[in-house]
């Protein structure tokens, strides 16, 4: 299957947000498997409800006062420049459109790679085999504040997988059964 028959098979799926499974993934850290993604869902609306939830937060420290205050900047800048750019934070990525013009959410291309990605919102992940993941002791304080709340919201839970034929298995969604396109 090549990324145009891929792309037309997503573009006949309901426009709405729907469950998308993503079976076999095998990362950069070699970690195999498998998600069940929220498909078609905004990136735009989630920024707007993890805002929304970090202006509830009640920081409990100096440094959550920070952190809090430094990510909801960065949704804010986010939120900007996707408005300003009609749906899209840079020029790094195409979008692809249906037969009536509208953007597939969840589907883009990396224009530099010519790589087909799908993105979501996790729903879960069930690892099948572990990866071998590097330490990391040089992270600040405030970076790892800054994870820590950024992962319990909506932006947190938003992810991207490249669809190679040895990064993915199959995708399942809406009674189709596709295999990531070819080089």
């Amino acid at each position: 299957m090549n990324k145009k028959q891929f792309v037309s098979k997503l573009a006949t799926l309901r426009p709405s947000a729907t469950f998308l499974t993503v079976e076999g993934y095998r990362n950069e850290f070699s970690e195999l498997a498998d998600y069940s993604l929220i498909f078609h869902m905004s990136y735009e609306k989630a920024l707007e409800r993890s805002a929304a939830m970090l202006n509830g937060f009640v920081p409990t420290n100096d440094l959550e006062i920070i952190a809090k205050d430094e990510l909801l900047a960065s949704f804010s800048k986010s939120l900007s420049n996707i408005r300003d750019n009609g749906g899209e934070t840079d020029d790094t990525y195409s979008k692809y459109f249906d037969k009536h013009g509208n953007v597939i959410k969840g589907i883009k291309l990396h224009t530099r790679t010519n790589t087909l990605f799908l993105y979501g919102l996790v729903n879960m992940k069930r690892v099948i085999l572990p990866g071998l993941y590097p330490t990391d002791d040089t992270r600040r304080p405030l970076t790892k504040v800054k994870d820590r709340l950024r992962q319990a919201t909506p932006v947190g839970k938003f992810r991207q997988f490249k669809m190679l034929p040895w990064t993915v298995s199959s995708i399942k969604v809406e009674n189709l059964t596709l295999v990531p396109p070819g080089c």
